[in-house]
Order: C-alpha cells, then structure tokens, then sequence
C-alpha cells in the first residue's frame, strides 16, 4: 500500500464559539461553548487518517509541558505519537474564534515549534509515497528549509502536498513571494479561498486557482467550505497531478449540504481524506469527491467526536 507522511504543526487548539468581538476592559463575556482537543492542522490530518483507516506517520514536536503530555497522550491512543519530538518548553497552542456569518480566526502561540527545524526531523520523514506538508505559517524555523524539504521528497519519489496555512503578516511582507517560489516544487496545493485569493491578488476563486496552477506547472485544490472545492489540473498532465504546458482545466465539486457545528480543521480533514483515497488508487477527481463529503461530515460533528470512520458515512 501507499505510504502518506505527515510533516506539520501538532498543538492543542481552543476553540470559542460564538466571538464576535473582545470584551471591554476588565470585562467578562459569556459564550455559547469552549472546547480543547488536539491537534494543530498536521495531529488534525493524522487523527482523520486514523479513523479512515490510512496507515501513515506523523512528524511533529511538542513541549514537555502539560499541555504537551496531553496532546501526546491523545495521540498515542491511536498509535500516532512515535514520530513526535518532545522539546523543552511549552507547546504550541491556537485558539480559534468562530462566529456565524464570518471566516474563523486564530490567535497562536508558537511554543517549541518555533525553534523545531529541518535538521529535527528523521532523514526517512520525507520517504514515502505522498509526504504532506502543512501548518506551513505555523512553523517558523522549518519554513526557510521549507524548499529542502520538498526536493528532498521529489528527489524520493514522492508526491508532495503543501496547505500553508494563512499567513500571520497578511500576505504583506514575504509570505507570498515565499509561496509562489515553492509551487514549482509542489503536486497538490491545498489553498482555501481566502488564501488563493490572497496569493493571486484575483477576486474571483475560479481564476485564483487557475492563476496558480499555471503559475506551479501542478494541480490546485482550492477549499471553499460550504461551496466544496474547485480543482485546477495542468492542460497536459504528465505523470504525476500537475507537471504540464500552462492551462488548466477546473472541476467544480460541490459539497453536500451539512449544518455545521464546529469548522475549525475542515481543511485538514478534507486533506487527510483526499490522501486516504488517493493511497487506495482512487483518480484525483474522485478522490477529491469523497474528500469534500467528509468534510462537510466533519463539521456537522462535535469537538469530542470529530472524525467519522468509514463506516459512520451515508452511503
């Protein structure tokens, strides 16, 4: 079978719901929930992969602080913490603010993944069939060898597959330059909307992710939440999803309709279905199918039971 390796941002995530704005000073505001769970976007991908049952590795680092110990004691539950590096210090933690009718947002505390770099990770974590990348703007120290990194695995025959993340300085300094250098480098981009558009500088979805998969030579996958996903394939493939003449081709897929409970992670669960899939042999239009209907299945589910194995799908 298809091995999958997960490279990213493990931490415990916060998660409130609704905010709609600060409390005043000195102030206390009452909100409808707060949950905790794991695991950043790249624990998020491993944890869905383990309830589609895709065997895979995930390479990470937390601190050795509480929060720490029960991020890794969650994920070794499943068998999923033997890769994970426990540095001194405290670990990373995000808390995600939702509120109807707007985008959730992050406010994020690095932790030990700010110093965790390339030379942390184990010279295998870049051999395997598909080797993901994600959480990239959460990484600090491994974004600069973010290029390496992604050669590495080329040079291993991978497919490589890379969700950024949003830029924490607004796409305003480097962050986008940063990102168009690497396309080249990438198979799969898993932007959402508000990422592609912020890359391309385009209004319109359809248009973002055509600009980028032009621009890579690779295939796009842009993210649209409630609307599904577009995919944006080279003219030409050749061998592998992406590497062709400039043009591209879009197949919308929308998504089945869901009432959401919590959307925090939609993105990872939809990157981690799409692997699943494409590990089984499944085509990148049918694969991506299954992965929107997960999605949209994630985010009608509570935090406390987020991620539905295959039997728990509609059939």
């Amino acid at each position: 079978m298809p091995t999958i390796h997960v490279i990213g941002n493990v931490q415990l995530d916060v998660l409130a719901d609704p905010v709609t704005a600060l409390p005043r000073p000195g102030g206390d505001s009452i909100i409808d929930r707060i949950d905790v769970r794991p695991a950043g976007a790249a624990g998020n991908v491993s944890l869905a992969l383990a309830a589609l049952g895709a065997p895979h590795r995930l390479f990470a680092a937390v601190g050795d602080d509480y929060a720490g110990r029960w991020v890794l004691d969650e994920l070794e539950k499943l068998k999923l913490n033997e890769d994970i590096l426990v540095k001194p210090g405290a670990t990373g933690i995000s808390i995600a603010v939702e509120a109807p009718g707007r985008e959730r947002a992050f406010i994020t505390a690095h932790g030990v993944l700010a110093d965790w770099t390339l030379a942390d990770l184990p010279d295998d974590a870049t051999a395997a069939d598909y080797v993901l990348l994600t959480g990239h703007f959460s990484l600090p120290a491994l974004r600069p060898a973010t290029h390496e990194l992604l050669k590495r695995a080329r040079a291993n025959g991978a497919t490589t597959v890379l969700d950024t993340g949003w830029d924490p300085d607004d796409w305003k300094t480097t962050g986008r330059q940063e990102i168009l250098d690497l396309l080249p480098l990438v198979d799969l981009f898993l932007p959402n909307e508000p990422e592609a558009l912020a890359l391309t500088n385009l209004p319109i979805p359809h248009d973002a992710a055509t600009t980028l998969t032009k621009h890579s030579g690779h295939a796009t996958i842009l993210k649209r939440g409630p609307y599904g996903a577009l995919l944006t394939t080279p003219t030409r493939p050749n061998g592998r999803p992406g590497a062709a003449e400039p043009g591209a081709d879009t197949i919308v897929v929308p998504a089945p309709p869901a009432v959401p409970l919590d959307t925090t992670g939609a993105g990872d669960s939809l990157a981690a279905a799409l692997l699943a899939e494409l590990a089984t042999g499944k085509p990148l239009p049918e694969a991506l199918t299954f992965a929107v209907a997960y999605a949209s299945a994630v985010v009608a589910r509570p935090s406390h039971n987020r991620h539905p194995t295959r039997a728990d799908l509609p059939h």
